[in-house]
């Protein structure tokens, strides 16, 4: 006794199978991966913005009750009442980048505001200076500073 299968529809065979769970395997990853670039690029994002915060912050603080005596497109010469002393915040070449620094005319050395920016232009506009900055994603930034002294 034989029985003898006659049915118009077929199932998957196991060729189709295992094609459809490479499909899906290759999808997860793709996903994956997404989502991993997603999430640098998040943190990047909220981390320079962070850093530009605190900087416009530390900068303005500097500036805060001091006289600014000049200001070219490259830096901010003011006189620090506290110390006595004049300060310098300037662009500064680093390599093929550039970097905020603040200097001391007298003791020498420099503290670092920002680093790796393409570009950095200085401007005064009547009480106010004006820092552009534009770092290596090409995003540019503009940091207004009061001087109300």
């Amino acid at each position: 006794m034989s029985i003898k299968w006659k049915s118009k529809h077929s199932g998957f065979t196991l060729y189709e199978s295992v094609i459809a769970l490479m499909v899906t395997v290759m999808t997860l990853g793709v996903l994956q991966q997404s989502l991993q670039i997603l999430k640098t690029v998040q943190n990047t994002t909220f981390r320079d913005q962070l850093r530009w915060h605190i900087t416009q912050e530390k900068l303005q603080t500097i500036l805060k009750d001091n006289q600014i005596k000049l200001v070219t497109d490259d830096k901010v010469v003011y006189f620090d009442r506290q110390k006595k002393k004049s300060m310098v915040i300037e662009k500064y070449p680093a390599g093929r980048l550039f970097m905020l620094r603040l200097t001391t005319s007298t003791n020498g050395g420099h503290e670092p505001i920002m680093m790796n920016l393409n570009k950095i232009s200085i401007e005064k506009n009547r009480n106010l200076v004006i820092i552009t900055t534009e770092n290596h994603l090409g995003q540019k930034s503009e940091m207004y500073l009061s001087n109300d002294v």
